[in-house]
């Protein structure tokens, strides 16, 4: 009798360290338990343990400034992509890890991805400790053509100029 009630102690133990563990695996907060992993993040777990900016104390933030996608457009228009990649715990983008997430020009895509290994971040944390983050990155802009009368200078800013919503 002894031995077996010091099993299922043992045993009840064992399954709440588990317990345990999992949920400071997912950030050890209850409400972090809701800002899972997706089927799509399974690839980026292949360089180790990574979190949503929601199951993080302290999110991976930019600190990169003054930087574009080096894109030239060929008509006028508006052109939208979001990247998504992960941050590691230097806060260093993973370039094997990018991927585009939407767009509605593939080749402006392809250049916001090429852009990302030369951002850098201040890396997200976990109780004080760097973690690896998914960090998304959208940028949009139009492009268009502005007409003026010969001999007069363009307007400095055309008028109803907004901020692109494409």
């Amino acid at each position: 009798m002894y031995r077996w009630s010091t099993f299922l102690v043992g045993a009840a133990l064992c399954a709440g360290l588990t317990l345990a563990a999992a949920c400071a695996s997912a950030g050890g907060v209850a409400g972090r338990a809701r800002c899972g992993l997706t089927g799509h993040d399974s690839t980026y777990l292949a360089g180790g343990p990574v979190y949503r900016d929601c199951a993080v104390d302290t999110k991976a933030r930019l600190v990169t400034t003054g930087l574009h996608p080096d894109y030239r457009p060929s008509r006028n228009g508006c052109y939208s992509a979001e990247v998504e990649f992960v941050v590691d715990a230097a806060g260093v983008p993973e370039p094997r890890s990018i991927r585009t997430v939407r767009t509605n020009d593939p080749a402006f895509a392809e250049a916001l991805a090429a852009f990302v290994p030369g951002l850098k971040y201040e890396p997200a944390r976990i109780g004080g400790a760097p973690v690896r983050q998914i960090v998304s990155e959208r940028q949009s802009f139009m492009t268009g053509t502005v007409l003026v009368p010969k001999g007069s200078a363009p307007p400095s800013r055309p008028s109803g100029a907004t901020r692109p919503n494409c």
